[in-house]
């Protein structure tokens, strides 16, 4: 059952002191459904028509033996909102009998809809700052915002684990661990929902890579996904488990097939082990576009998403004809009107939205996130950066002249007028001159006419000399146009071909074969989103995968601009160009980032990463590997300057070549929209990085548990089926298993000051331990640690166990020369494992050890739990 109290809730979260301050915070668990309406609430269950209604309230059931089929029918299905706020989702109400409309927003980092938001970090960079309050006050910020632009449910937390580093939404989820992944989850439902917004988790259950997920052109060529029921309940399960226990009104079921039936399907999940084992009691939405048919409403899908196509008409005729009963779709109704109820959305009592978004305060968090959320991965004195560096300084790369946000959609952008690059920022801060070359060149130069010797056919216009149709040179407002001809590159070598523009959706394609898009609207607004970063002059930047041409080779190039409808947000002239980066100009970059670097006390280079392993898209990573030449920038600068210090603005781990040749390294992650400014305080040393690292980073890709060459059918599939054959042995369970050295472990970080541990007792407190212990700044300046308690495997259990698991955790705040005793709890959870035969948790008898460290790799202090 769901947590009713804050003692039921502690005991979900594990007892950490992080978790008693989180709780403390958030009030009442009821605060969770912030109107849970106590006239609603009353009276029996006479007169249900199932289960499901039975189970409701007494506003709720009348209200559904007062709907007509129809009525119930729109009210699990997705329709056209008549005001184009530009929303992912909407469902119509029920006006006369006072059901309101329901508008579903796109998380996890901010609110997308037209209007703007804050453009928060990714949920990564936030669950790095191991901080529960702090994403509480994340999920505030995404609930109050919500509300105030007339949204409803917000389509967050993701909390899929990030099982393998190649898939391309690991920024948007808080790690590896389980324990962790919950907390952070909970913690965010908490904020969104006492806000009156209601959250919806997701993608429920083991969705943890976009490689074969889903074939939306041919569903059936879509991969199954193997996962046996111990693996899903010791790491799957855990963060819906502390979602549902939070009180999460919502949750959305993924896209892929799972154990043989699309998880849509599935009543094993949805019905048996969410709502049977979790006592989950909100709706279930699927993904968008992931129904299949009707059989998903009594598998215990309550809402499709985004339209009708199974749950509308197809539903209809199917009820009329017997073969779905109407009981079924009574007892979803019930569920989403349940919710709607419990959040005085039926009655006025709901939580009043404000009537404007306060900027500050969200941009206060937002850069709060970005501060807490930075590892320092390694440091040799390079940082904070000294008085001498900051007097001959030198920044290299594009996003330390942009800032990067993020990537790709599902997240506000941000107010464009806040985004301050950490070069402007650091400019304004520290009143120096700071030199700066680009390194990688990402916004490149209008294809020149000469490299179309008989021009390009405009259709129905002529012909033009190039496609460079931007500022003065744009087209009109709503122009369509389309470009064909001859391009033929005057070297031979490896060329990035973009297609950059604004007012219009525009598209690249080389013989036959669409390279890239940019500026593509979605209902009523378009975002600067395509490439990490805009190109300089704010147009949206469409990146090809780099391609090798032959000089003086011809190729057929066809360039597309439709422009935006009337309807669209920010519609003006149609801005197009065709632009590429030569081998020649790359090269030439790295040389004069080298060649700054030489003249310069200390280089600073930024390198980026993007969402399917170049600079943009959605895709998964094929590699580990920065893109764009940044591991040659690195060396070159590196070898011109061994002060050089490296700031990795990337979602997910990247392998270091150059690393013997680096000594300081800060990752930052992706920074929201105050990021330049959060940026530019770590490397002066007015804030002083606390992250910690929530993914093993391994030294090469094929060293993680899902990557191994023995193991195709981890990630790769085999046969039409990807295994989870890692079971339980994934991130650093999986490299402690295997004894692999990696790069960085999972909860490594370092600070500007040191850290002492000494003291440790381990006390047994009911069916857990209490573990106590005292850390120590035994630096020079404030900073924060984050202790972290493991437990490990006894002697003889039955089944095998992980070496170590994280049990507890507390971030800590010291003032140089301070020290605390810290005191947390570990939960008999985390000591047990999922029993399949017996289908329940387990704890193994004998003496655990129990290790208190910095990182899974640096212990300070060993005990035993008796």
């Amino acid at each position: 059952m769901p947590a009713t109290t804050r003692r039921e809730l502690m005991k979900q979260l594990g007892g950490t002191a992080a978790a008693f301050a989180f709780v403390a915070a958030a009030g009442p668990i009821a605060a969770a459904a912030p109107a849970a309406a106590a006239t609603g609430a009353a009276g029996g269950t006479e007169g249900a028509a199932s289960p499901g209604v039975a189970a409701a309230t007494r506003r709720v059931r009348g209200l559904i033996a007062r709907l007509t089929l129809d009525e119930k029918i729109s009210l699990v299905h997705g329709a056209t909102d008549p005001r184009r706020l530009g929303q992912a989702g909407y469902l119509p109400g029920v006006k006369r009998l006072g059901i309101p409309e329901l508008r579903l927003s796109d998380g996890p980092a901010g609110v997308n809809v037209t209007e703007s938001a804050t453009g928060l970090p990714p949920v990564a960079t936030l669950g790095s700052s191991f901080n529960l309050e702090l994403a509480r006050e994340y999920g505030e910020v995404m609930g109050r915002e919500g509300r105030t632009l007339d949204m409803d449910v917000l389509l967050a937390p993701q909390i899929e684990l990030s099982r393998t580093p190649f898939f391309s939404r690991n920024k948007d989820q808080s790690g590896e661990d389980p324990y962790l992944n919950g907390l952070i989850g909970a913690a965010q439902v908490e904020g969104v929902q006492a806000q009156g917004m209601l959250a919806q988790a997701k993608h429920f259950l083991a969705n943890n890579q976009r490689l074969h997920e889903f074939d939306r052109e041919k569903p059936e060529n879509s991969y199954d996904f193997v996962v046996d029921d111990r693996t899903l309940h010791e790491l799957y399960l855990p963060a819906f488990e502390a979602v549902v226990r939070a009180g999460v009104a919502s949750v959305m079921s993924a896209y892929n097939h799972l154990n043989g039936v699309w998880n849509s399907e599935q009543s094993t999940t949805l019905t048996g082990i969410l709502r049977g084992e979790l006592g989950f009691k909100g709706f279930v939405t699927s993904d968008w576009g992931a129904t299949h048919s009707t059989a998903a409403l009594e598998a215990g899908q309550d809402m499709q998403m985004w339209d009708g196509s199974f749950y509308g008409e197809p539903l209809k005729k199917a009820i009329q004809d017997g073969s779905v009963p109407e009981a079924a779709l009574d007892t979803a109704v019930s569920r989403i009107l349940g919710r709607y109820d419990a959040f005085g959305m039926l009655d006025g009592s709901r939580v009043p939205a404000r009537k404007r978004i306060d900027v500050r305060a969200g941009a206060r968090v937002a850069r709060e996130v970005a501060t807490q959320g930075a590892v320092l991965l390694a440091n040799d004195g390079g940082l904070p950066l000294s008085h001498a560096a900051l007097r001959d300084l030198a920044l290299i790369g594009p996003t330390a002249g942009q800032v990067a946000t993020s990537v790709s959609g599902e997240r506000a952008y941000g107010f464009e007028e806040r985004l301050v690059s950490p070069l402007d920022a650091l400019r304004r801060s520290t009143k120096r001159k700071i030199a700066y070359e680009v390194g990688v060149d990402l916004t490149g130069t209008a294809v020149p006419a000469s490299a179309f010797p008989k021009g390009l056919t405009r259709k129905g216009a002529g012909t033009d000399r190039n496609v460079d149709f931007v500022g003065d040179e744009a087209l009109p407002v709503g122009t369509t146009a389309e470009w064909t001809g001859t391009f033929v590159p005057p070297t031979t070598g490896e060329y990035a071909l973009l297609i950059q523009g604004w007012g219009a959706a525009v598209s690249l394609s080389l013989d036959g074969k669409e390279l890239t898009t940019a500026a593509g609207a979605r209902d009523s607004f378009a975002r600067k989103w395509s490439s990490i970063v805009p190109t300089t002059d704010g147009l949206d930047n469409g990146q090809a995968e780099p391609v090798g041409l032959t000089g003086g080779k011809p190729y057929q190039v066809v360039v597309k601009a439709t422009g935006w409808a009337a309807t669209i947000a920010e519609r003006g002239p149609v801005q197009v160009r065709f632009a590429w980066v030569t081998p020649e100009r790359r090269t030439a970059s790295i040389a004069a980032a080298a060649k700054l670097a030489r003249r310069v006390h200390t280089p600073v280079v930024f390198a980026f990463n993007g969402s399917g392993g170049s600079v943009g898209g959605g895709g998964d990573f094929t590699t580990l590997t920065l893109p764009a030449h940044q591991d040659e920038l690195i060396a070159a600068v590196a070898e011109a300057n061994p002060r050089t210090v490296v700031v990795l603005t990337t979602g997910c781990p990247a392998t270091m070549p150059w690393r013997r040749d680096v000594g300081t390294i800060l990752h930052t992650g992706y920074v929201g929209q105050e990021g330049g400014w959060s940026t530019a305080d770590l490397l002066t040393g007015r804030a002083n990085p606390g992250g910690k690292a929530t993914v093993t980073w391994p030294k090469k890709d094929t060293d993680h548990p899902t990557l191994d060459p023995a193991h195709p059918e981890r990630y790769y599939g085999v046969d039409g089926v990807v295994t989870y054959s890692e079971g339980i042995f994934t991130g650093y369970r999986g490299f402690d298993k295997a004894d692999i050295e990696p790069l960085f472990p999972f909860g490594h970080g370092l600070s500007y000051t040191e850290f002492g541990y000494r003291n440790l007792s381990v006390r047994r407190e009911g069916a857990g331990y209490e573990v106590s212990f005292t850390v120590t700044n035994r630096g020079r300046r404030t900073g924060a640690e984050v202790p972290q308690v493991y437990v490990g495997a006894p002697r003889g259990a039955d089944v095998e166990m992980a070496v170590k698991t994280l049990a507890a955790f507390e971030r800590v705040e010291l003032r140089a020369g301070q020290s605390r005793r810290v005191t947390v709890r570990v939960a008999e959870r985390q000591l047990s494992y999922w029993d399949t035969d017996r289908g329940r948790w387990v704890r193994p008898e004998g003496r655990r050890a129990v290790y208190v460290g910095s990182s899974s790799r640096d212990i300070r202090l060993t005990g035993v739990a008796r």
